[in-house]
């Protein structure tokens, strides 16, 4: 008979025919049938051999219960001699059994060869729990998935919504009060010194609050993202860095239009790629690529900051650690993969590449 690796390189449908007529030649037996119970105890047949008319009177031999091979000798014409094998997973429960049978009265088996095909249904029962598990454990990664899917698409919608609001609502309003407060600068007569100085600093302030929604309005949702593309919006939020004196550079600049879903994903990791280099890094140097081959687009940042150890984060890093875990699953759930490197004192790389076909990109 088939040994256990050799049966691991069928799929599930033809090792449990194999297993079947391996068992039925191996006792001379003409008749098989495999049943399995499923989570809500409902039977299924998943392999047979013989005619199926008389195979269909052994779902009633069956015994969930089994917990060792059981020899039948029934009476009537069809199916006299049945020999019934367990299938038992690692909890000891029978999910299933193995059922060889003859159209004419024969002796039992001897018990080696009892044991022989016992062991083979013990085999079949492990490669078969183990598929069960290995496609529960694929659907619970699917709904995972889906999951961290419709939660980054809910925080999108959020983001827009917010933006929305904050563009109508707060940013108009203090546009509106910056411009007042300057027409009144300029219609009112000369102040005093000090009154001078709390009314230019009163203006200073409305402006400063002026520039912070727009920031917070671009962070947001930024509408260079939507206008002219990922490139120019991950630029655009490079400003951020260049303002706090850090040399930016473009080290591969594609121009390339992406779809949105990729363009909004690759946009929040540069963002918070950016960020924590803004907050974390103490780094004087960015480098920026943004490429695109015939299959895949690789976004890229490196800086020359202090660096952390990759493994374990730093003492007070846990924010970040848990924005690079959401950049990976941004990346993940576009196919790609998101990788870091870094040193102490010597930088840190992160790199996106997802899979993307060159000719589907619009200029």
């Amino acid at each position: 008979m088939d040994t256990g690796q050799e049966l691991t390189q069928l799929p599930p449908e033809a090792m449990r025919q194999r297993v079947l007529q391996r068992a039925c030649a191996f006792v001379a037996m003409d008749h098989g049938l495999l049943l399995e119970w499923g989570t809500d105890n409902n039977v299924q047949t998943t392999a047979s051999h013989g005619n199926a008319d008389r195979l269909s009177t052994l779902e009633t031999v069956a015994d969930p219960l089994a917990i060792g091979p059981q020899w039948l000798e029934r009476s009537g014409p069809d199916l006299p001699c049945v020999l019934l094998l367990p299938l038992r997973g690692a909890d000891e429960g029978c999910f299933g059994t193995l059922m060889l049978a003859n159209s004419v009265g024969i002796n039992a088996p001897d018990n080696e060869d009892i044991e022989s095909l016992q062991l083979l249904a013990t085999l079949l029962a492990a490669h078969l729990e183990n598929n069960r598990l290995l496609e529960a454990l694929v659907v619970r990664e699917r709904t995972m998935s889906e999951l961290v899917r419709q939660l980054f698409t809910a925080q999108e919608d959020e983001r827009k919504r917010m933006a929305y609001d904050l563009h109508d609502g707060l940013a108009q309003t203090l546009a509106g009060l910056h411009q007042r407060l300057q027409g009144f600068a300029g219609r009112c007569p000369e102040l005093p010194e000090p009154l001078d100085a709390d009314l230019q600093a009163i203006l200073k302030l409305a402006q400063h609050c002026v520039g912070e929604g727009r920031q917070l309005i671009s962070g947001l949702r930024p509408s260079v993202l939507d206008d002219f593309g990922l490139l120019q919006a991950v630029d655009k939020e490079a400003d951020r860095l260049r303002e706090a004196g850090i040399a930016v550079q473009w080290t591969s600049r594609s121009q390339a239009r992406l779809p949105s879903h990729l363009e909004i994903a690759l946009f929040r990791i540069a963002q918070e790629g950016i960020n924590n280099v803004f907050k974390h890094a103490g780094a004087s140097r960015v480098e920026l690529a943004l490429e695109l081959s015939n299959d895949n687009v690789s976004l890229s940042l490196e800086d020359n900051g202090r660096g952390f150890i990759t493994e374990k984060p730093r003492n007070g890093s846990s924010v970040q650690k848990l924005g690079l875990v959401a950049m990976q699953e941004r990346a993940s759930l576009l196919g790609g993969r998101l990788t870091c490197f870094s040193r102490l004192e010597r930088g840190t790389r992160l790199r996106a590449i997802v899979p993307f076909t060159a000719d589907k990109a619009t200029t």
